[in-house]
Parts: structure tokens; sequence; C-alpha cells
């Protein structure tokens, strides 16, 4: 009976020895997951902030891309601004000119010309705009080319040139002569 007592023991001995060996392979694995979980949320933020700075890359080459595409527009509309001016002055002097037949019909093509580059500019973003005589004068839309005496100061008397606004943004004040109180 004593051999069975100390086979038992060496039994129990192997066993608490085999416990303590998975016990402690459990806590390597356990570290290991923990390490594995630790590098996993390490790659994740990467990815995130690579993500971010993908985005911002994004948004900051579109922005420059706009301003591209507006200082290209921008540059267009103020030459042609020169002509539609010139063709303005030419359209106010045909009405001053008495034309034949064929001289009436090549004004009146040079009339649709004129409407066709205005409607041209405005699909680009270009828009004209007039400033009503009598209503407050603004130097971020208008310059002032001359002062009269008026009842008001600051009002707008006459509009000598129309204004120029792309995408909102003002091109070109209108020119005005402007009140002043006498």
């Amino acid at each position: 009976m004593k051999d069975t007592k100390s086979t038992k023991s060496v039994k129990d001995k192997n066993t608490a020895t085999k416990i303590e060996e998975l016990q402690e392979k459990i806590r390597q694995l356990a570290l290991t997951i923990d390490k594995v979980e630790d590098e996993k949320q390490e790659i994740i933020n990467q990815l995130k902030r690579a993500l971010a700075d993908y985005h911002n890359l994004e948004a900051n080459i579109q922005k420059r891309l706009n301003t591209i595409l507006f200082q290209s527009k921008k540059t267009l509309a103020e030459s042609l601004i020169v002509v539609v001016d010139d063709l303005t002055m030419a359209m106010k002097s045909k009405e001053e000119i008495e034309f034949d037949e064929k001289s009436e019909s090549w004004a009146n093509g040079i009339a649709e010309v004129f409407k066709n580059l205005e409607k041209g500019l405005e699909e680009i973003g270009l828009k004209k705009y007039i400033p009503e005589k009598g209503s407050k004068y603004d130097s971020s839309l208008h310059e002032a080319l001359a002062v009269v005496e008026g009842k008001t100061p600051g009002v707008i008397y006459d509009v000598i040139q129309p204004g120029y606004m792309l995408d909102e943004i003002v091109i070109r004040p209108s020119r005005v002569v402007v009140t002043k109180s006498k």
C-alpha cells in the first residue's frame, strides 16, 4: 500500500507541476494577447492618423485647385472686361449715328456678339453690377471718381462705369460720382 501512496504522491506532484506549467503558459499567452491588442490599437491609431492626413491633404489640394481656378477666371475676366467696356461705348455711339441698311445689319450683328460675350462671362461667374443713383456709397463696392455737392453726403449721384464681381468677389468696383454736404 505504501507504493500506491508514493505513486499517488508522485502523480500529484506531476499534476501540480503540469498545472503550474499550464498556468505559466496561460499567463504568457495572456501577455502575448495583451501585447497583440496594444499593437492592434497602435496600428488602428496610425491608420486613423493616416486617413485624417489624407483627408487634410485632399482638402488642401481642392482649396489650391479652387484658388488656381479663381485666379484663371479672374485673369480672363479682367482682360475681357476691357473689351466689354469698349463694346459698350461702341453700342452707345451707334445710337448717335445713322446707318444704311447694310451698316445697320452689321451693327446688329456686333450687338449680338456683345450679348453672347456678356452671357459667356456670366457663365464663368462674372456679374456686372450697376449701383442705383441715390444709394449709399460703399468703398468696398464703389470707386469715387468725382464729388459733387448734395443734400445728403455719401450718396451715389451718378454711375460712370459698372462694377464687376467674380464669384461674389469684387474684381472691379463700379466707378461713381458721390455727393458731399454743402
